[in-house]
């Protein structure tokens, strides 16, 4: 996302490295960091990680339960259901607005390329097809 809006800002709004590493990136990374570690941080402070294939996941673990309930029945050991909920939710939205900004900034980034690119065949005067690249 970060790349995505830094090629929006140098082509579209026809900002140079400088000014973007000034007025955004500082900001940009503070987000960036915020983010990574609430995401890691609000599992483990529930206790929501759990092993599962090969590495730690945030659902809740299941086993079967030890009190009077039915032997079948299979109980949280060790995690919240809840927090696993609300962070998949989270994770889900997240990545929806990655995927949409993404994608909306990369044909912005298209749409003005080929305007430019309509606009500087006008002065082609030598008449000849430029797709083609023909002398």
């Amino acid at each position: 996302m970060a790349i995505s809006f830094n090629i929006v800002m140098l082509i579209v709004f026809e900002w140079n490295q400088n000014q973007f590493a000034k007025k955004v990136e500082r900001p940009m990374h503070i987000i960036i960091f915020t983010l990574a570690l609430s995401i890691a941080v609000v599992p483990l402070s529930t206790q929501t990680y759990n092993p599962w294939c090969g590495y730690c996941f945030y659902g809740a673990l299941y086993d079967k339960c030890s009190s009077g309930k039915d032997k079948e029945e299979l109980c949280a050991v060790r995690g919240n259901e809840t927090v696993e909920f609300v962070i998949d939710i989270i994770y889900r939205v997240f990545l929806f607005t990655v995927l949409i900004f993404c994608t909306i900034a990369m044909v912005w980034v298209y749409l003005h390329v080929r305007r430019q690119e309509l606009r500087m065949q006008r002065y082609n005067f030598r008449q000849h097809n430029t797709e083609k690249h023909k002398e």
